[in-house]
């Protein structure tokens, strides 16, 4: 059975600064997860080092968004996964390396000028 990623939860098999712009999309836009060590069939593959994996994520996150957002991390010594929950913000927008993003559908997309616009003024 694969289990397929949804407009609120994403999966990454490996850390790359890819994440960074589903973090952007899930602060602005509603809260969601992301998981890594789960390949995109939803098979569980595990990270190295969950734990090490936690402090790795952090600090890119700490180092490419404007503003921080609010997240948690979970790491999993059972299957070696880490679960990040990035909760929706209310100081809008949320930026990766200058620009803010969106889901859609199982894509994170960059918004348009006129969404920027509307996200500066949720804001």
């Amino acid at each position: 059975m694969v289990i397929r990623e949804t407009p609120t939860v994403e999966y990454k098999a490996a850390i790359s600064p890819s994440f960074l712009k589903t973090v952007s999309a899930f602060a602005n836009y509603g809260t969601g997860r992301i998981v890594f060590g789960v390949d995109d069939d939803g098979v569980r593959i595990g990270v190295e080092d969950p734990v090490a994996a936690c402090l790795r994520i952090e600090n890119m996150i700490n180092d490419s968004l404007d503003p921080l957002p609010r997240y948690e991390l979970e790491p999993s010594t059972y299957d070696g996964t880490v679960t990040l929950t990035v909760y929706e913000g209310q100081d809008k927008p949320y930026r990766s390396r200058g620009k803010a993003y969106q889901r859609n559908d199982s894509a994170t997309i960059e918004v348009d000028r006129l969404e920027y616009g509307r996200l500066v003024l949720e804001g």
